[in-house]
């Protein structure tokens, strides 16, 4: 064979390898799709994600995130996969300001993988009140974009009629034909000539800027983690650390920090933003910090940007833009109300500290008028002893027929308190129920000489404002689920419709997909895209551009 010819051979498969690899590339990483090429501050982005069988491993939450365009997370969420399809949304903040962003996500199993890797979308925000925008950053180096290669041979978009009118309706079918798609969204919208001209798909490669996070796969529940140190030294410290959650009276969780003062806890099935109550014990009058470690990975640190300026036509679509938005905001209110919901289940079944052997709810009673009163005629086997200004509690071993020697563990509202003086002011009217366990209870290895628990009516938890030592931080854990809804509010033609998103779904890669939906007052050019991922990897795209007059 001639050397010229083993040279040739040896370039076509290293070609041919490395096409395999492109294309094979996204089937191992997790790909992001947004409904839109920009947001207004203020609006809500809906982000679906495509999870490949061979990532499933890693558990079923995924780790959402809007990432700055100088690495600084800006917000993010935990979603729940459902086979091989993630949806979520990300609140762009009202303060954010004009610029690039990037729309990317994860694993937290993943991290002992070295550099992640994970296909996102690049999108623009415009901040609405911003009055003349002349220029933007755009990416630089090119080999980060993935150029989508164009399906209208393999998918179809196929619409009822050809012209359109504002607040018309739109009808038509997407088929997929024979090939084998493994994922595929359909998305339709009001084109912004130069946020649609300068974002798309990008590579990824991530990395971890928050050491301390172990490679834990989270199924149903998330991993919180965090720092305990000392607040005088600042160095860090492995005393115990409890965690409550306000909400649920019947959980209780700890852990012992290592040599770094790191802990983690994980919330099984945490559905929302969860109120934690996290207290490390401390040791006379000594004082400690908590630091909650965010769970966020940088997918922008090999990123390179420029700016560019905008022609007349881009900044008349953009200054339309962010009009529409103020009279959406005027007539409709903001897209996506804060929501303080939480949900999580007991997952031990019963009260972590077990059935109590005596309930008493003190409505039933007299009105007393404050603790020591209260444990003195209600509370059987327990003593309270007032001594040189001194309060303690201790509670009969019922078992042995005699008091224990220590206190009890108490808890008010499910938080363990370790001062006596919360309880001395409290009426019997202020308190819905009080629990009794007369007997040495074991909780992993932790041991209760007794418990002591009041469950008041005011859940508010005011009583442990400015306390040392017991640090309330809200962390938000899985979403609930929700669904973007794109379709006019039904107001008639009275208020101005300057909607410029109608459609963000999930299409049937079997047969023909029907999809509809109402135009708004917004005239221009409106794209119906449907983007595509195969079996093997491959990234597609096809669209339809109509013009609404």
């Amino acid at each position: 064979m001639s050397r010229a010819l083993k040279i040739l051979l040896l370039v076509v498969c290293v070609w041919a390898g490395l096409k395999s690899m492109a294309q094979t590339t996204s089937n191992r990483e997790l790909v992001v799709f947004t409904d839109r090429d920009f947001c207004i501050s203020g609006d809500t982005l809906w982000i679906k994600m495509y999870v490949p069988q061979e990532m499933q491993k890693y558990g079923n939450i995924v780790r959402l995130q809007l990432e700055s365009q100088s690495g600084n997370l800006i917000a993010s969420r935990a979603v729940k996969c459902n086979e091989t399809n993630a949806e979520g949304f990300i609140a762009v903040p009202d303060s954010l300001q004009t610029g690039l962003y990037f729309v990317h996500a994860f694993f937290n199993a993943q991290r002992n993988n070295g550099v992640l890797k994970c296909i996102g979308k690049s999108v623009y925000v415009y901040n609405r009140f911003e009055e003349a925008i002349d220029r933007l950053p755009v990416v630089e180096n090119k080999t980060a974009v993935i150029e989508t290669e164009n399906s209208a041979s393999q998918i179809t978009i196929n619409l009822e009629a050809q012209n359109y009118g504002r607040r018309d309706e739109v009808k038509g079918t997407i088929n997929a034909g024979s090939n084998e798609f493994a994922y595929m969204v359909a998305s339709a919208r009001i084109i912004e000539p130069f946020s649609h001209e300068n974002t798309g798909f990008l590579n990824f490669e991530m990395k971890d800027l928050n050491e301390g996070i172990p490679e834990f796969s989270e199924k149903d529940g998330v991993l919180i983690s965090g720092r305990l140190s000392d607040n005088e030294t600042g160095n860090a410290s492995n005393e115990l650390v409890l965690l409550s959650v306000t909400g649920n009276e019947t959980y209780l969780d700890y852990y012992y920090p290592d040599s770094a003062g790191l802990f983690y806890f994980f919330l099984d099935d945490a559905m929302g933003n969860a109120d934690l109550i996290i207290q490390p014990l401390a040791v006379g009058d000594k004082l400690y910090d908590v630091e909650l470690i965010p769970n966020f990975m940088s997918g922008v640190q090999q990123l390179k940007f420029d700016t560019t300026f905008i022609n007349p036509k881009q900044a008349e679509s953009i200054e339309n833009s962010l009009k529409g938005t103020f009279f959406n905001k005027l007539f409709r209110g903001v897209s996506i109300s804060s929501n303080d919901a939480f949900e999580m289940p007991n997952p031990y079944g019963m009260p972590f500290y077990g059935w109590p052997d005596n309930h008493v709810i003190p409505d039933l009673f007299i009105d007393l008028p404050n603790f020591k009163e209260i444990s003195r005629e209600l509370l059987i086997g327990f003593q309270y002893r007032d001594r040189n200004d001194e309060v303690t509690f201790r509670m009969l071993n019922y078992g042995q027929d005699q008091f224990f020697e220590d206190e009890p563990l108490r808890l008010i509202n499910g938080i363990p308190v370790f001062k006596n003086s919360f309880f001395q002011n409290l009426k019997s009217t202020e308190i819905a129920s009080i629990d009794l366990v007369k007997s040495e209870r074991i909780f992993g290895d932790l041991r209760f000489k007794g418990v002591l628990i009041v469950s008041l009516k005011d859940k508010s938890n005011g009583w442990l404002a400015q306390q040392p030592n017991i640090f309330q931080m809200k962390v938000p854990c899985i979403e609930f689920p929700r669904q973007a809804n794109y379709a006019p509010k039904g107001e008639g033609r009275a208020q101005p419709d300057t909607r410029r998103q109608f459609l963000n779904e999930v299409v049937d890669t079997d047969g023909n997909w029907p999809f509809s939906f109402q135009l708004s007052d917004v005239k221009g050019d409106l794209e119906i895209k449907v983007e595509a991922i195969t079996k093997s990897g491959e990234l597609y795209r096809t669209s339809k551009i109509i013009s609404v007059q």
